[in-house]
């Protein structure tokens, strides 16, 4: 199994039409993923087709090594 780093995550309630839902449920079974690992995607790509980048849901390891900072 693979180690998939800690994202940081906010919950938030949201109603789907049916035939949406019934999407969203084939696309997370088809990729192995949660439903919210998907939506976060579909986000992610929707903002970056419209010119907006969203930082990184996983925070900078602790190991000194990653932040490039002395």
């Amino acid at each position: 199994m693979t180690h998939l780093p800690k994202r940081h995550t906010r919950s938030a309630g949201v109603t789907f039409e049916v035939p949406v839902l019934d999407y969203l449920h084939e696309m997370a079974l088809a990729q192995s993923r949660d439903r919210s690992f998907c939506i976060n995607q579909i986000i992610r790509e929707h903002a970056a087709r419209n010119g907006q980048s969203l930082p990184p849901a996983v925070p900078p390891s602790d190991d000194g090594f990653s932040s490039g900072e002395a």
